[in-house]
């Protein structure tokens, strides 16, 4: 908010640190607000950054939810990398990586 009130605009990397943070405190509302304020101004979140919203919604068990963000961002042209989120999510394995996957790609 103070960027924006000395009037300088969010790039990419802004609304990715700000996302990741905000999804890893659990804020899922502000996060997929940030989400889709992101790509309503035409940029895609980046594989690590969309992958640590869904993990997010599967640690509050909320994978339906998951999968009806993700419908409404594939609506604005959103398409996962599965090397991409895999990559992203190296250090992660377990129920939480095999659900995200499992929303992201049907696997």
């Amino acid at each position: 908010m103070r960027m924006l009130a000395s009037g300088v605009a969010p790039n990419a990397y802004t609304y990715a640190v700000l996302v990741k943070g905000l999804a890893g405190d659990g804020r899922l509302a502000d996060a997929k607000k940030y989400v889709m304020e992101m790509m309503s101004k035409g940029m895609m979140p980046p594989a690590a950054t969309y992958a640590a919203v869904f993990e997010a919604f599967v640690k509050d068990g909320k994978e339906e939810e998951a999968r009806e963000f993700q419908e409404v961002m594939k609506g604005k042209g959103f398409a996962p990398n599965e090397k991409d989120v895999r990559e992203a999510m190296a250090s992660k394995r377990g129920p939480v990586f095999r659900s995200v996957m499992r929303i992201l790609f049907g696997k």
